[in-house]
């Protein structure tokens, strides 16, 4: 399954590239001792309610971050400027298949608590990748990601592959912070004891509630 979606790396005094067609790029080589920074941002398609969100979301959870690791993927980089592929793209073949490299990622296993659509059960672990992170001398920057923390509980709403860890639908409306409800100062007034959801990204439009999730889990189990 592909994912639209628009990438533009910058190699630090190295070379600029932007991506979303069907060609690729191959980075400049450079020697193995030198630091190499590379500053990375997505353009991912946004939506304009929570169904369309859950609609396009292959998964849906509730979970936290119980273990973190850093590392090298092979994936595609698109290039935006056709015009510009063979001096960008040397590695790219004759045939117009499109040429990859190793791009670091930040994976975070995730165990689930609770699954809203897909196939995961309570307990499961699944497996999260963010661009970005450092492996020996280079290191991707990607200003776009939103932190996952382990101490915090999280629903995420997630495209998932066969072959590679599953990602966030985007950076801004996919991720939402689980927090226990304020509790009443009042004396003699009962607690509170629900859960309030949060978005993780403040430039986020969309509300998500409880309702809607056990609205997206009853249209799962009804399939």
């Amino acid at each position: 399954m592909n994912k639209n979606r628009v990438l533009t790396l910058l190699l630090s005094s190295i070379f600029i590239l932007s991506a979303a067609g069907c060609s690729s790029v191959t980075p400049t080589a450079s020697p193995s001792d030198a630091p190499m920074t590379i500053i990375a941002s997505e353009d991912y398609p946004s939506y304009g309610s929570i169904g369309d969100l859950s609609e396009r979301a292959n998964a849906i959870v509730k979970g936290s971050v119980v273990e973190t690791r850093v590392e090298a993927l092979n994936d595609i980089v698109q290039v935006t400027d056709a015009a510009n592929e063979n001096e960008l793209n040397p590695a790219s073949d004759p045939g117009g298949e499109p040429a990859s490299f190793d791009k670091i990622y930040t994976i975070h296993t995730i165990q689930v608590a609770e699954s809203y659509k897909g196939g995961y059960t309570a307990g499961e672990k699944l497996e999260v990748k963010q661009l970005g992170g450092q492996l020996g001398n280079t290191e991707i920057i990607n200003d776009d990601n939103l932190k996952l923390i382990p101490t915090k509980d999280y629903v995420l709403f997630l495209e998932t592959y066969e072959d590679t860890p599953a990602s966030l639908l985007n950076s801004v409306q996919s991720l939402y912070v689980i927090k226990p409800a304020a509790k009443s100062n009042q004396p003699g007034q009962q607690q509170s004891q629900s859960e309030d959801i949060v978005s993780a990204n403040p430039e986020n439009d969309l509300t998500l509630q409880l309702e809607d999730l056990q609205e997206i889990q009853n249209e799962q189990k009804s399939e």
